[in-house]
């Protein structure tokens, strides 16, 4: 949470130097998306073969536009029920966490809908808990794709809807049989929320 803190500053910052000059390379263009994550993982992996996942939450900040690419930062955390103890031994629940950056194209279809597409790559964490006990944790790296349709309903607020894909490359230290089961997961999400800039 600390880095996106630092982020949300540094562009604030960078704000008043980009302010006046909308037709330079680099400009100040807000947009705070929050939404609900709906979670789909899949292939053989702990994720999917061991777990039920909950609904999620997100959230991302675009903050710069260069030469109409929009650049900026996200966060989301997603709770999962375990359902295989013979895989995920003696925990109750894995969470998911991605910090991540990302670059997308805005594609205008109308004056109030539009298409974005993005690439992302960022941190991943995989924490493995069982009430109030925690029982270590998997950190790795994920790499996203996917698209959002915005639809304007004020000149300040949208809703959209989308889909990502995302892949997750975690570090394991076990025997080679098993790495890999529990060193990646495979996930399509459907993000639904609203969009102010």
């Amino acid at each position: 949470m600390k880095y996106i803190l630092f982020v949300l500053l540094f562009c604030t910052k960078l704000s008043y130097g980009q302010e006046k000059n909308t037709k330079g390379i680099l400009a100040f263009k807000p947009e705070f998306r929050l939404y609900g994550i709906i979670p789909n993982s899949f292939g053989d992996n702990y994720l999917s073969k061991a777990n039920k996942p909950k609904i999620g939450i997100g959230m991302n900040f675009d903050c710069i536009e260069l030469k109409h690419f929009q650049v900026g930062i996200g966060y989301e955390h997603i709770n999962y029920t375990v359902t295989d103890i013979t895989k995920a031994g003696n925990i109750n629940n894995s969470v998911y966490t991605s910090l991540y950056g990302k670059m997308g194209y805005e594609i205008k279809l109308s004056n109030n809908f539009n298409l974005k597409p993005y690439l992302g790559i960022g941190s991943a964490k995989l924490k493995f808990k069982s009430e109030d006990r925690n029982f270590g944790h998997q950190d790795g790296t994920n790499y996203r794709i996917g698209f959002n349709t915005n639809y304007k309903l004020t000149q300040l607020i949208s809703a959209f809807a989308g889909v990502s894909y995302i892949y997750s490359k975690y570090k394991i230290n076990t025997s080679p049989e098993f790495v890999s089961f529990y060193d990646n997961s495979k996930t399509i999400q459907l993000n639904i929320g609203v969009k102010i800039n």
